[in-house]
């Protein structure tokens, strides 16, 4: 695999890239999605060195990021994750994606259920964003952002949080120059939203969080967002996609905090 592959991680098959792709569109750099979840007998084997990676992204899914007897390919994010750290490859977890990146730190990931709070699903601002901080600063702007999770990033006293909202004290973080957990979700646009309630699961998980009328509101939310969002979600995916280049032509970032 040559160095200039941005590796992305599926784990359910609705839950794309979506934005994230679209910012990649004719940056000469390859793109790879690969899907471990449903491989009984993953090994490492099945994923490429940190060093022939560009940039690595690791995307969101239903599981709990500690849930490796049920999903042992989890593991292998988690370590891939911890790798490219070290390495310094430029990196974006997304949701469950985060999650992991945060285990790969050993900060701890909670359920809902353990934090007495409810699922947080909807659209809405983020709060106390970190308008210098080049991936998340722009969203400080943004109307409204997709939130999508039950499961909670705990941070520790070291950890550089960039945003929240009210009931998720860590809605975003940065590890050294290089390298974000997004809880919420840049990536989804309308139409991608739509895919994902068209899939019973999701519908059924919007249902019980926000009522009958979830999924009408859902849809509405995001098509009154998108117009101020999507330019904001472009600036910050345009940062990314330039270390992922950087890194294509020999640049390495610093690992540290």
């Amino acid at each position: 695999m040559p160095t200039r592959t941005v590796l992305i991680l599926q784990h359910v098959e609705v839950e794309k890239p979506g934005l994230i792709l679209d910012a990649l569109d004719g940056s000469g750099l390859d793109v790879e999605v690969r899907n471990l979840i449903d491989l009984p007998d993953a090994s490492a084997a099945d994923l490429p060195p940190v060093s022939d990676l560009a940039g690595l992204v690791v995307m969101g899914g239903p599981m709990n990021a500690d849930d490796l007897a049920a999903h042992p390919a989890l593991k292998l994010e988690r370590d891939l994750l911890a790798e490219a750290l070290r390495c310094g490859t430029p990196t974006l977890g997304v949701c469950l994606g985060a999650q992991l990146l945060a285990r790969a730190q050993d900060l701890a990931v909670r359920s809902g259920a353990e934090l007495g709070r409810e699922s947080e699903i909807g659209w809405s601002p983020l709060r106390e964003v970190d308008r210098d901080d080049p991936v998340v600063g722009p969203l400080a702007d943004a109307p409204a952002v997709l939130h999508w999770h039950g499961d909670r990033i705990v941070p520790g006293a070291d950890t550089r949080v960039l945003a929240r909202t009210d009931t998720t004290e860590c809605q975003a973080f940065r590890i050294g120059q290089a390298a974000w957990g997004l809880q919420l979700h840049l990536e989804v646009t309308p139409a991608l939203l739509d895919d994902w309630l068209a899939e019973p699961s999701f519908a059924a998980e919007a249902t019980d969080a926000l009522g009958p009328q979830a999924m009408d509101k859902l849809k509405a939310d995001a098509r009154a967002a998108a117009p101020a969002l999507r330019p904001l979600a472009e600036r910050s995916l345009t940062h990314l996609r330039g270390l992922f280049e950087a890194r294509a032509n020999g640049w390495r970032t610093r690992s540290g905090p």
